[in-house]
């Protein structure tokens, strides 16, 4: 069985990786982006350099699956990282844990907003990543109303954002995890999930009862395909808001 080759991570690992991500973005953002921007790099080179993290976490994710030994395979990489199908009433189950942890994540963003507000204002986001991100009229110093090849390039780090974490944290990670850690996984995990994102503390708030909750759901059904649709709707919510301003 391809869960017989599944080995338990100590905690101190697992706290070393999600914050060495976290840091990884800190340093991405405080450090090496003014530093291109000084050097006259273009922000679309510099939106590929914050991308980049989500590929390394994909391809960390294939490397690790690889050297524990198991074919590279379809049918295989979907063994080990529990993505399972989802048939008949399974399906109302899974829209209600997406609801569930969308609206966790919208109700402390409305219910928290004054100590958001708070932190963010004693870490905000820079002006240069808003500029490369989106401000809401331009896209890696292009206008976006009209321009439809942003939204292609805005899915390529929309696909390894959703698929790179995934495959790393819940895919590979969490298995490994449950060896260690047993029933308590789930608190363990959605823990060190919500710390991934203090590169961004206000935004750590809104997604630890929606992390909490999709940790102990993935535990209890041993399935990582709602997390991963779960995920990929609350990540939508951008990518809406770009087709809208392309729109117009």
């Amino acid at each position: 069985m391809e869960i017989n080759r599944v080995k338990p991570i100590r905690l101190g690992t697992s706290v070393i990786i999600f914050f060495g991500a976290a840091m990884l973005f800190l340093v991405l953002e405080r450090v090496v982006l003014p530093f291109l921007n000084a050097n006259g790099v273009s922000k679309i080179l510099m939106f590929l350099v914050m991308a980049s993290p989500h590929v390394i976490f994909f391809a960390s994710a294939l490397i690790g699956f690889k050297l524990e030994g198991h074919p590279l395979n379809w049918q295989s990489l979907m063994t080990r990282f529990r993505y399972k199908k989802i048939k008949g009433k399974k399906w109302l189950w899974t829209l209600l844990y997406i609801l569930v942890f969308v609206g966790l994540y919208l109700m402390v963003y409305t219910l928290a907003w004054p100590l958001v507000k708070i932190i963010h204002a004693w870490l905000p986001t820079t002006d240069l990543l808003t500029e490369v991100m989106s401000d809401g009229e331009t896209f890696v110093g292009h206008p976006l109303k009209g321009n439809w090849w942003l939204l292609g390039l805005f899915m390529v780090m929309y696909f390894f954002n959703i698929v790179g974490e995934e495959f790393l944290w819940r895919g590979w990670l969490f298995p490994k995890q449950e060896k260690t850690h047993g029933r308590y996984t789930w608190v363990v995990h959605g823990l060190l999930w919500t710390s991934f994102h203090l590169f961004a503390p206000y935004n750590a708030i809104m997604v630890l009862p929606g992390a909490m909750f999709m940790s102990y759901i993935t535990q209890r059904i041993q399935n990582n395909t709602p997390f991963l649709i779960a995920h990929a709707a609350l990540n939508s919510i951008p990518v809406i808001m770009l087709v809208g301003a392309i729109i117009g």
